[in-house]
């Protein structure tokens, strides 16, 4: 098994199956989630979904929950949506879609659809931590992302945060991310860390997204960065700014916004 993954996907590069809760019939919605977490996360919305109207798909992301995680990959944006991408394909979801993506969720669902516009009908990104590629147009939120990376590169560089997480900095982390880490998703979580929300590709491709594109932010959220986003998107018709009362992580009060969105024509 070990020869025919390493030939497959590291030197084919074909990507890997991702285990997949798929549920009901009806008009099509994928559920991304975000980082050190799974599909299960996804749990508040989908029981809001009627399954005689909605067929909701939520794939555990490659390297967390029961997908693989190969620790050669680099886990990167392209390598997460290739892998979703193919999942879908392989369940026979054709599209279009309704992409919904949590946290770092949001930056591979705003990559897909760049890359395959046909597959998607409208996005609704919860949370989106959008800083790393932005241009020098928006010095405060530029400023505050610094703060930011530095949190982040501390937790990369501290692998054994992992297997004691008693540390108050962990549990912080936890409460406010809904991180759920252990020590054998070190890797997947260090490098989607790094190449995938460090070395985003989300603004540009969020800039001229031509689809119906809902972004929704909570007011007691700490993770991400709000601050000059409607100057950010304002050119764009297709993006529309939302605020629910909550934090980062997924709750029954945010799912309840998100499903108004999901059933918004």
């Amino acid at each position: 098994m070990q020869f025919f993954d390493t030939l497959w996907h590291k030197t084919l590069r074909r990507p890997y199956r991702l285990a997949c809760k798929d549920v009901g019939a009806g008009e099509q919605v994928v559920l991304i989630h975000g980082i050190a977490a799974d599909g299960g996360k996804w749990s508040p919305l989908i029981k809001l979904l009627p399954k005689n109207k909605y067929r909701v798909v939520a794939p555990d992301l490659l390297g967390f929950g029961e997908s693989p995680r190969p620790e050669w990959n680099t886990y990167t944006v392209n390598e997460h949506a290739r892998a979703v991408v193919a999942t879908l394909k392989r369940r026979h979801v054709r599209g279009p879609v309704v992409l919904v993506g949590h946290s770092m969720g949001c930056l591979i669902a705003a990559h897909i659809a760049a890359r395959d516009p046909k597959l998607v009908r409208r996005l609704v990104l919860y949370e989106p931590p959008l800083f790393a590629d932005l241009p020098q147009d928006y010095p405060k939120h530029t400023k505050r992302r610094s703060k930011y990376f530095a949190f982040f590169s501390y937790l990369a560089q501290h692998p054994q945060l992992a297997a004691t997480q008693g540390y108050a900095l962990w549990r912080l982390a936890k409460r406010l991310a809904g991180f759920a880490l252990s020590e054998e998703r070190w890797i997947p979580f260090e490098r989607s860390l790094r190449n995938t929300i460090m070395e985003q590709t989300a603004y540009h491709e969020l800039h001229e997204i031509q689809l119906p594109t809902a972004i929704v932010h909570g007011r007691l959220d700490f993770v991400v960065i709000r601050t000059e986003l409607q100057k950010m998107f304002v050119h764009n018709p297709n993006i529309s700014l939302h605020k629910v009362t909550d934090s980062h992580a997924l709750t029954p009060r945010s799912a309840r916004y998100l499903a108004k969105l999901i059933a918004a024509d």
